[in-house]
C-alpha cells in the first residue's frame, strides 16, 4: 500500500543567506538614499570604524568607494584651502602701504587658485587613490598580509577610499593636517586588518613603510635644495 505522505510534494529548501557583509551605509544608498547614506557612513566611520569596516563589502565594484572618497576628499581639500586663504588674508592685512596692495593682489590670485583647485580636486583625488592603493597593496604583499585575504587589490582600494574620512580633521586649523595623518594611519590599520584578515602588526607595517619612504625622499630633496642654495650663495659671495 502506497504511503499517502510519500505523494506530497516536498517544500523547496529555504534560500541560503547571502555570504559576506551586506555593505556599510554608503554601500546601501539604494535603500537609504544618497544623502542619508553618505552622512550615516561618515558618522559610522568616525564613531565606530571597526564596525564600519566589518560592514563593508569585500568586493563587488570600485564605483562606490571611489565616489565616496572623491566627495569626502573634495570637501576636505576645500576646507584645507579655505583655512589657508583665511590665514594668508590675516597675514596680508598686517603689511602697510604698497606692500599691502601687492599682498592683496596675491590674495586675489590665491582665490583663483582656490576655485581651480575645487574644479580639479575630483581628478586629483581619484588619481591619488589608485596610486596610493597600488603602493599600499604592494607593501601589504611584502609584509605577508594577504595570506588569508579574499578581497585582493579591491580590498585595499576600499580601505584607502573610506579612510579619506580623516580629511575632516582639516576643519581644525594649524594642526588639522597632522591629526588627519595620524587618524588615517589608525583607520588604515583597522581597515586592512579586517578586509584582508591579517594582523594589526602587518597592517601597521604596510602603512608605515610608504610613509617612511616619503619622509626619507622629502628629507633628501630638502637637503639637496639646501645644498644648492648654499652653493649659489657661495658663488655670489665669491
Amino acid at each position: 500500500m502506497t504511503d499517502p505522505g510519500a505523494m506530497q510534494p516536498t517544500a523547496p529548501p529555504p534560500p541560503s543567506p547571502p555570504l559576506g557583509p551586506q555593505g556599510n551605509p554608503w554601500e546601501r544608498r539604494d535603500t537609504l538614499g544618497f544623502g542619508s547614506a553618505f552622512i550615516e557612513a561618515i558618522k559610522l566611520f568616525v564613531t565606530s570604524p571597526a564596525e564600519a569596516f566589518a560592514q563593508t563589502k569585500r568586493s563587488g565594484d570600485y564605483a562606490s568607494p571611489l565616489i565616496f572618497a572623491v566627495l569626502v576628499g573634495w570637501i576636505g581639500m576645500a576646507i584645507s584651502q579655505l583655512w589657508g586663504m583665511l590665514f594668508n588674508a590675516s597675514m596680508f592685512s598686517m603689511f602697510p602701504g604698497e606692500m599691502g596692495d601687492q599682498m592683496g593682489a596675491m590674495a586675489a590670485t590665491s582665490i583663483g587658485a582656490f576655485i581651480g583647485t575645487l574644479i580639479l580636486a575630483p581628478v586629483f583625488v581619484a588619481i591619488g587613490l589608485f596610486i596610493w592603493s597600488g603602493l599600499l597593496h604592494l607593501c601589504v604583499m611584502l609584509v605577508g598580509g594577504l595570506g588569508e585575504s579574499t578581497s585582493g587589490f579591491e580590498g585595499t582600494f576600499r580601505v584607502v577610499s573610506y579612510v579619506t574620512v580623516a580629511q575632516f580633521a582639516n576643519i581644525i586649523p594649524v594642526v588639522g593636517g597632522l591629526i588627519a595623518l595620524v587618524w588615517s594611519i589608525i583607520l588604515g590599520v583597522i581597515g586592512l586588518t579586517d578586509l584582508h584578515r591579517t594582523t594589526q602588526g602587518k597592517a601597521t607595517a604596510a602603512i608605515l613603510i610608504p610613509i617612511a619612504l616619503c619622509c626619507v625622499c622629502a628629507m633628501v630633496l630638502g637637503a639637496t635644495l639646501a645644498a644648492s642654495m648654499m652653493a649659489m650663495l657661495g658663488a655670489q659671495g665669491g
